[in-house]
């Protein structure tokens, strides 16, 4: 097997990185909102997850873990599910659809 080089090396534990970051992001959200999580599908919360995780590429990680993200209201996921149009795996949402995200996230009190 070939040895992985430096910067594979890199991409793979920031990707993983990013990946726990909004693992964590997603968990806070849903013990904020309670039972009324449930209301997404899992199809959601995996689109959810992709625009976290390109939205936690353009913030400052002192700031992304400043987010209470325990205090989102569902019409803020709901919002930011509404970016996730065409968007899937190798598919990532517009430049435009991350800075709205990020605005709700930095909004978040």
């Amino acid at each position: 097997m070939p040895e992985a080089t430096q910067s594979e090396v890199g991409r793979r534990l920031y990707h993983v990185h990013r990946e726990k970051k909004v693992e964590r992001a997603i968990k806070h959200m849903q013990q904020g909102t309670g039972p009324e999580w449930k209301s997404f599908s899992e199809e959601d919360i995996r689109l959810l997850s992709h625009l976290l995780q390109c939205t936690w590429n353009v913030i400052d990680q002192d700031r992304w873990d400043k987010i209470p993200f325990a205090s989102i209201k569902m019409s803020d996921v709901r919002q930011i599910l509404s970016y996730g149009e065409g968007v899937r795996p190798r598919r990532n949402p517009t430049p435009e659809a991350v800075e709205e995200i990020k605005k709700i996230l930095l909004g978040i009190s």
